[in-house]
C-alpha cells in the first residue's frame, strides 16, 4: 500500500472511530503545549487548520523528515494572525499554515517573501500577488439538504436563494453568523457582490425569518443537518461529502451564483527564509501536503496539474464571484450591518 493510501486508511478509520474526538483534543493539547526550540532542525508551524487535517500532514512531515523536529500549535485564524502581528519577525514560528486570505494580507509585513516560488503551478485565482504566501486550499461552499427530512415535509428542494425565502421553509435552514464564522461571511460577500450592498443586505433580513439557527460555527450548519434540526445548511462543500460518505442521507446543491469560496494560505516569517528545514518543509506543504489534502479532506483544486478525487466530492464546481473577499475593512464596515 502507498504512503498515501495508507494517510487515507488512517484518515477513514479516525473518522468511525468513536473516540476520535476525545484523541483530537489530547492531540491539539499536546502540540500547543510544545515549547519551541531555536535548533536549526527544528520547525515551529503556526496552524489554524481543522485537528484532522493537522494531524494528517504533521505524520506525513514526520515521516518524511525524520531528520527534523517539527511541531504544530493550532491558533483559530484571528487568534493566529493577532498574535503573529504581535509577535513580528520574533515570532517562535517559522511557518504561518491554514491562514485566511484576508488575514494573511493582514499580516503581510511579518511574512518573507517567496521570488524562488514558481507561482505558475498554482490555479491562477487563488495565487496571492504580493507572493508573500501560496494557496494551500480553496474552501468552496454549497447549499446541503437532508433529503429524508424534506420528503417527510413533502416539500422541494430549493433551486434558487429566493427559494429560500418561501415560507415553507421556515424553520428548517441553519446558516452560521458571519460576525464568527467565514463561512457564513462568504455567502453574505458573495450576495453584495451579485446584488450591490443594499440588496443584499435586505435579502439576509427576510431569511432570518425561516432560519432555524445562526450558529456560531461554519460546521454548525452541515450538523444541524445530521442531527435532523434542519433540512437545509449553508455550510462547506468538504463537509457535507465528509458526510455524505459516512452514510447520512444529504445531497450537495449550488445555486445560479456560484458556490462562495474563501483562499487558505501557507507563508513563511520574515528572516526564517534562510533555514534549509524551514524551506523543505514550507515546498513539501506547498506542493505534496496540497496533494495529501486534496485527496484525503478538500477535493477543490489549487495545484495546475493535479486535481484529487473524492468519493462524491462535486466535480466542476462553478466558483462564486467573491472579489475583495481579503478586504477586512470592508468586512468589518458590512458585519456592523449584519443583526443577528
Amino acid at each position: 500500500m502507498t504512503s498515501l493510501g495508507r494517510m487515507s486508511a488512517i484518515v477513514q478509520s479516525m473518522r468511525r472511530a468513536a473516540a476520535a474526538v476525545a484523541a483530537l483534543l489530547a492531540l491539539a493539547l499536546c502540540l500547543s503545549g510544545c515549547a519551541a526550540s531555536s535548533g536549526e532542525n527544528t520547525v515551529v508551524i503556526y496552524s489554524s487548520g481543522e485537528g484532522m487535517r493537522n494531524e494528517a500532514l504533521l505524520k506525513a512531515l514526520h515521516e518524511e523528515f525524520p531528520q527534523y523536529d517539527i511541531r504544530l500549535h493550532y491558533l483559530s485564524t484571528g487568534n493566529n494572525a493577532a498574535r503573529l502581528r504581535t509577535e513580528g519577525s520574533d515570532s517562535e514560528a517559522d511557518i504561518v499554515f491554514a491562514l485566511e486570505g484576508g488575514y494573511a494580507r493582514q499580516i503581510a509585513d511579518t511574512l518573507a517573501d517567496l521570488p524562488d516560488v514558481d507561482m505558475s503551478i498554482y490555479v491562477e485565482d487563488l495565487v496571492d500577488p504580493t507572493r508573500k504566501t501560496v494557496p494551500f486550499t480553496r474552501e468552496s461552499a454549497c447549499i446541503a439538504v437532508n433529503d429524508e427530512l424534506l420528503r417527510e415535509k413533502g416539500l422541494p428542494v430549493p433551486e434558487s436563494y429566493e427559494d429560500l425565502l418561501d415560507p415553507q421553509y421556515k424553520g428548517l435552514i441553519s446558516m452560521a453568523n458571519p460576525k464568527t464564522s467565514g463561512t457564513a461571511y462568504n455567502f453574505l460577500k458573495n450576495l453584495v457582490n451579485v446584488y450591490g450592498e443594499e440588496e443584499a443586505l435586505a435579502y439576509f433580513d427576510k431569511l432570518a425569518e425561516n432560519v432555524y439557527q445562526f450558529t456560531s460555527s461554519g460546521s454548525g450548519p452541515i450538523n444541524a443537518l445530521v442531527q435532523g434540526e434542519a433540512a437545509i445548511g449553508l455550510g462547506l462543500t468538504f463537509q457535507a461529502v465528509t458526510e455524505i460518505n459516512q452514510g447520512v442521507p444529504l445531497s450537495i446543491h449550488f445555486f445560479e451564483e456560484g458556490s462562495p469560496w474563501d483562499v487558505y494560505s501557507i507563508g513563511i516569517i520574515e528572516g526564517k527564509q534562510d533555514r534549509q528545514a524551514v524551506l523543505d518543509v514550507f515546498n513539501w506543504l506547498a506542493t505534496e501536503g496540497i496533494r495529501l489534502d486534496n485527496e484525503l479532506f478538500s477535493a477543490d483544486q489549487v495545484l495546475r496539474d493535479f486535481k484529487g478525487e473524492i468519493e462524491n466530492y462535486p466535480s466542476d464546481i462553478v466558483y462564486a464571484d467573491m472579489t475583495g473577499i481579503t478586504d477586512l475593512e470592508e468586512k468589518e464596515r458590512l458585519l456592523k450591518e449584519w443583526k443577528y
